[in-house]
């Protein structure tokens, strides 16, 4: 009797399942900004169950009625910060921009004056370069209309998605681990729990974050005199989203409208904001994060980069909480669940 014979075909089983690996990677990536959009409401439908529950557990409140009071009072908040502070904003990006051109006259002004190009600067103004120029800013008028309303409808669906999934979460969740065998039921679970609970407590410091800073910046740049203290300071609060990145992103014009007030605010600028950056960064942030996988800022920032070559500007701001669930996969799956190294 041939026992070699009666082996099973191991290695084709194990070639079938890489094919299968690398033909879900190339769909999932084919398929990106789809599941970027999912994995948005989900992060904001795990939000939402977070402050439900924490209602839920400190009051009699029924779960149904917490998460419409949590929706109402987003909703609230919201409607003001439209009607309240959007004007506002408007008037101030408005002069944000006009600052930022005067700066770039100035410099243009400058490089004129120092005679490098002259004879291009003089030539340049040429009607049919200005119909070229006229040309070009409609283009990115346009582009810039069709990215708006796309984004428009992108929040649309992140709505609908958090909401369908807040409403019964259990739902989904029964329909993933019944396409799995029963054997691994049980650990992909216990993985979804942490997942949730992860993503919970991230999304959460995340805002906690957002709001600190938003509120310190503004009241900094209030008190030293800068016009467009509310404009920066919201700009400064969205980009905080985007750990260790978004803050350097935020400086740059909050630097350049400071300095364009002159030398003195623009170094009392920048001591305020490097002071608030470490504070929030070494202090405020590791205090809210305890219960949160915590990114090194390495591999933090690589990740941003990465996702952000590979998926663009959502893969850019989804990033770190792409990495949290990847780690924290990893963490109950493979170091856990194959490796039995429990922490």
């Amino acid at each position: 009797m041939d026992v070699q014979g009666s082996e099973p075909p191991r290695p084709r089983l194990q070639t079938a399942w890489v094919v299968l690996g690398i033909a879900l990677v190339l769909l999932a990536y084919a398929l990106a900004p789809v599941l970027l959009l999912v994995f948005a409401g989900l992060i904001v439908a795990v939000g939402l169950d977070g402050v439900a529950a924490g209602v839920v557990r400190h009051t009699p409140v029924p779960r149904w009625l917490a998460l419409l009071a949590t929706a109402a009072v987003l909703i609230g908040a919201i409607a003001a910060f439209v009607v309240v502070l959007v004007p506002q904003l408007v008037g101030q990006f408005g002069q944000m921009a006009d600052t930022v051109e005067s700066i770039v006259r100035a410099a243009l002004a400058r490089i004129a004056r120092s005679g490098v190009t002259p004879e291009v600067l003089n030539d340049a103004a040429t009607p049919q370069d200005l119909a070229g120029v006229a040309g070009t800013v409609m283009g990115h008028v346009a582009r810039w209309g069709m990215t708006t309303l796309g984004a428009l409808a992108s929040v649309v669906v992140v709505v609908v998605i958090a909401g369908f999934a807040v409403a019964d979460p259990a739902l989904y969740r029964r329909g993933v681990l019944r396409m799995l065998p029963a054997r691994m039921r049980p650990p992909v679970d216990d993985a979804l729990s942490s997942v949730a609970r992860a993503l919970r407590w991230w999304f959460l410091s995340q805002l906690v974050s957002m709001l600190l800073l938003g509120v310190t910046v503004s009241a900094g740049l209030w008190l030293i005199g800068i016009e467009l203290w509310l404009g920066l300071a919201v700009l400064t609060a969205l980009l905080t989203f985007v750990p260790y990145l978004g803050p350097l992103i935020a400086s740059v014009p909050i630097l350049a409208v400071a300095f364009a007030d002159g030398v003195e605010t623009g170094l009392m600028v920048t001591a305020f904001y490097l002071t608030v950056q470490i504070v929030e960064g070494d202090i405020v942030v590791p205090w809210i994060q305890h219960k949160v996988v915590r990114l090194a800022p390495v591999v933090a920032i690589a990740a941003q980069v990465l996702f952000g070559l590979l998926l663009g500007a959502p893969g850019f701001i989804l990033a770190a909480p792409l990495t949290v669930v990847g780690m924290v996969l990893v963490q109950k799956l493979w170091i856990e669940g194959v490796l039995r190294d429990t922490p």
